[in-house]
Formats: C-alpha cells, sequence, structure tokens
C-alpha cells in the first residue's frame, strides 16, 4: 500500500532534474528579459526624478523594497545590474542557490518599488522563485553540477516540487472560478474584454467582427481554466493526459497572447509549464524512481531526521497557506500586519484575472497651455529632445497603461506629481515664451459595445505661475 501510495506521489508531483534545470534556464532569461524592458524607462518608474518617488510609495508595498534606500538614478541602474549578474549566474548554474536567492530579494525589491506598473506575469515570476528557493536547480545542466552528477538524484520529489506544480494549476484554477461576474454567464464577457481598445492587437481586433464566436468562445475559457488544471493531477495515465493537456495551455495562452497585449505574460506562462514535462519528455523508469528530498518514503530506513521532518513540515505549512490566503481573500482586503508578511516574499496576489469585467474603457490625456497662448499635448508634442522621446516612448509601453489608473485610484498625490513632473521636463526643453502656465489631465471614457459618444472630462487641472515648474 506504501508502495503504491509512493509511486502515485512520484508521478503527480515529482520533477526530473533535467526538467528542473530547464525551468532554471527559463526563469534567468525571464528576469533579463524583464529587467532589459524596464531599464528603458528606470529613471520615470523607479527614481525621485520621475513620476512616482519614494515619498509617494505607500506602506506596506515598499517594506521590502531595497530600491527605497536611495531614490538616485545610480542606486538604481546598480540595483538593475545586480540583479542582471544575479540572473546570469542562475542561467549558467553557478553557485545556483545563492543565485536563485539573489534573483528572488532583487526581485520583490524591484516590484515593491513600483507596484502601479506590475502585472500577473510579475506575480506568478515572483511565486516562482520562490518555491525554486527549495529546489536543487543546480543539479544538472550546470557549472555547480560538474563532477557531482552522481550526488543529486535524477528524480526530485519534495514539497517544494508539489509546491511548484500546484502554483500554476492555482493560476488558472481559481482565474476561472472567480469569474463570477454576469458577463461570463450571458456570454458577453470576451467582448467587454475585447472593448479595451488600449489593451487590444490586431487578433483581437479581427474576432471583435464576430460577436456570436466570442459568445461561444465565452463559457469554454471559463471550463477550460477550471478543469484543465484538475486534469494535470489526474492520478491515471497522468503522463498521457499531460501530453495532451500541456499543449492546450500553450495554445490557449499563444491566444491570449495574439489578442490582448499582455507583455511578457505568456512566456512566463510557459515557463511554469516546464516542470510537468519531466514524465511527457523522460517518463519514469523503475531503476529511477528513488525521490530526493522525499515526500513519502517506503523503507524505515529511510526515515527522516527530525530536522527533515521539521523543516518538511514547515514548508508544506507554507505551501497550504499560500493557497488558501491566495484563495479565500478574493475580494477582500488584507489586515495591515497580513500584507506586511505576504509582501515580504512575494505573495500579496489574488487570481483573479478578469473576473469582473468594466463596462467602460478609459484613456488619459494631458493639455497644457503655454505663455504664448498655444496649446499642446505634454506627451506627445514637440519632441525635440533623448528626455521628452523617452517620455513619448514611456507612455506607448506596456507599463504605463496600469500606473496611468491604478497609481491615481491608490495616491491622490500621484496625478500631481505627474502631471508636475511633465511640466518640469517640457519647461526644461523649451524657451521661457513656451512655458507652461496651465495643465490638465483629461480622462475619455466610452460605454463598451454601444454606440454612445464618448465623454471627457478633467480630472486634474493646475493654474501655475511659469516660474513654479522651475523651481519644483
Amino acid at each position: 500500500m506504501l508502495s503504491r501510495f509512493h509511486r502515485l506521489l512520484r508521478d503527480l508531483f515529482s520533477i526530473d532534474a533535467r526538467c528542473l534545470a530547464l525551468f532554471r534556464m527559463a526563469l534567468a532569461l525571464l528576469i533579463l528579459t524583464d529587467l532589459l524592458l524596464r531599464s528603458h524607462f528606470i529613471v520615470e518608474c523607479y527614481t525621485d526624478d520621475g513620476f512616482l518617488p519614494r515619498d509617494l510609495v505607500a506602506a506596506p508595498a515598499c517594506y521590502f523594497s531595497l530600491q527605497m534606500l536611495d531614490g538616485s538614478y545610480a542606486f538604481q541602474l546598480a540595483h538593475f545590474v545586480v540583479a542582471a549578474i544575479g540572473a546570469v549566474m542562475l542561467l549558467m548554474g553557478y553557485r545556483t542557490r545563492m543565485a536563485t536567492v539573489i534573483c528572488w530579494l532583487l526581485t520583490i525589491s524591484l516590484h515593491a518599488r513600483n507596484e502601479f506598473v506590475l502585472d500577473a506575469g510579475d506575480d506568478l515570476l515572483r511565486s516562482m522563485l520562490f518555491w525554486s528557493l527549495f529546489l536543487p536547480l543546480g543539479a544538472r545542466y550546470s557549472i555547480d553540477a560538474r563532477g557531482r552528477l552522481l550526488q543529486h538524484p535524477r528524480i526530485v520529489l519534495s514539497l517544494a516540487t508539489a509546491a511548484l506544480l500546484l502554483q500554476f494549476a492555482l493560476v488558472y484554477f481559481t482565474a476561472g472560478w472567480f469569474k463570477s461576474d454576469a458577463a461570463w454567464r450571458d456570454g458577453t464577457a470576451i467582448v467587454y474584454a475585447l472593448g479595451q481598445t488600449q489593451w487590444i492587437l490586431p487578433a483581437g481586433e479581427f474576432l471583435r467582427q464576430y460577436p456570436d464566436l466570442l459568445t461561444w468562445l465565452t463559457p469554454c475559457v471559463v471550463w477550460f481554466e477550471i478543469i484543465a488544471p484538475l486534469c494535470l493531477f489526474i492520478p491515471w495515465e497522468t503522463r498521457r493526459i499531460r501530453m495532451v493537456v500541456i499543449p492546450a495551455f500553450w495554445l490557449f495562452q499563444f491566444g491570449l497572447g495574439v489578442t490582448i497585449w499582455l507583455h511578457i505574460f505568456p512566456l512566463i506562462a510557459a515557463a511554469a509549464t516546464i516542470p510537468f514535462l519531466s514524465s511527457v519528455i523522460w517518463p519514469i523508469s523503475p531503476g529511477n524512481a528513488s525521490p530526493a528530498n522525499g515526500l513519502a518514503s517506503t523503507s524505515p530506513s529511510a526515515a527522516p531526521k527530525r530536522g527533515r521532518a521539521l523543516w518538511s513540515t514547515a514548508l508544506a505549512f507554507l505551501a497550504v497557506s499560500t493557497i488558501l490566503l491566495q484563495a479565500a481573500n478574493f475580494g477582500k482586503s488584507l489586515l495591515p500586519t497580513q500584507e506586511r508578511i505576504v509582501s515580504l516574499i512575494g505573495w500579496n496576489v489574488i487570481w483573479s484575472m478578469y473576473s469582473n469585467l468594466p463596462r467602460y474603457t478609459n484613456e488619459f490625456s494631458t493639455e497644457a497651455t503655454l505663455r504664448d497662448g498655444s496649446t499642446i499635448d505634454l506627451v506627445n508634442s514637440d519632441i525635440s529632445t533623448g528626455d521628452r522621446l523617452r517620455v513619448q516612448q514611456f507612455h506607448k509601453s506596456y507599463r504605463i497603461r496600469y500606473f496611468l489608473q491604478t497609481a491615481s485610484l491608490a495616491s491622490p498625490d500621484v496625478p500631481t506629481r505627474y502631471l508636475t513632473n511633465l511640466i518640469l521636463r517640457w519647461n526644461q526643453s523649451q524657451p521661457p515664451d513656451r512655458h507652461v502656465v496651465r495643465a490638465r489631465i483629461l480622462g475619455t471614457t466610452r460605454k463598451i459595445g454601444t454606440p454612445d459618444p464618448a465623454e471627457t472630462s478633467t480630472l486634474l487641472d493646475l493654474g501655475l505661475s511659469p516660474l513654479a515648474p522651475e523651481q519644483g
């Protein structure tokens, strides 16, 4: 009986060490890609000269951000460089455990510095890095493993492997389970999702022409997100089922990625499926069935020592509490103490993507009146310097779409700082007769799925003397 139970755990929750190596490389490449994309806008997102200086970063988000120690460009750049070095070490498998810790700590630090430019992909990456701390990522295909392959079992079965696999399934299952909006029941949810034109890609524009197809696809999305994760843990014919389900996840994420602007989330989700490929690519043979850090053991001589038992119990508690916390707090606010604790380890996330669909699409713009009486757009007008060009590129980037909406809701001071910063940048590149004397942030709202005209309102209006921005 114990032997059969052990085989069941092995088939469902073990990971081949070679898959862990591929997973390690994928994590490192994702971190490097993310750092490269963010590095273009270090000033705007992470320094005190940007749109979110440190005094506007509210607790508890900033409790574990090393970047809160200094708001200068040099310090922020150094943070990026050290994070990149850690990612390269992880990619090569050099001092893998230390490299994993560095990547995890600095990723949390980066995310906590400016949570207004994050998405679900960042949350998933942070969670995968946490569970990787307890896995032998450097056991294969690494500098650390040279000449030491025999010291590491090929099959790794532990509470950490189970948590890593369950984490991926949790993302999709709860995303489907929490889709309680009436639009998911009446078949209009995808119509509303694709109606947010600021996020739509050409394939999404094409699908909008076929509302009947979208009505049929809507329940398919919900049921796929609920059922497919459960199929990954069917205890019979697990290998064959995963050979079908994992490619289905890839196709599903590809479909989302070509219709909606999701940045690198599809790549992060694809990386999260790599551990499931163990039994698909390298089936477990009887001769390779010995687990590392076993969840279960069939031999009396393999009974865990007290230290290992305590460690396993603690890790099991972390795994279960993570899953329950993320699931139970949907639609609720954490207490300050809870928020502080989960922020420290990167678990302050709820997997509820598109659970409540907006009925309106919102766009923001800036308008300024100059000293000479002319009116301009502070973002797009008169791109004459490198700084002004970078501001325009930032506003076309993926990250700014989150910043303008979420930051203004979280802190009433952010819009003022944002507009003042744009004014200062404009005045620094213009002669005195073209300095700003009045500026506004305009919000344009349009109801999705109706021919009703868009409505534009003034969200912030700053009247100031021409010298005010230069003094600020």
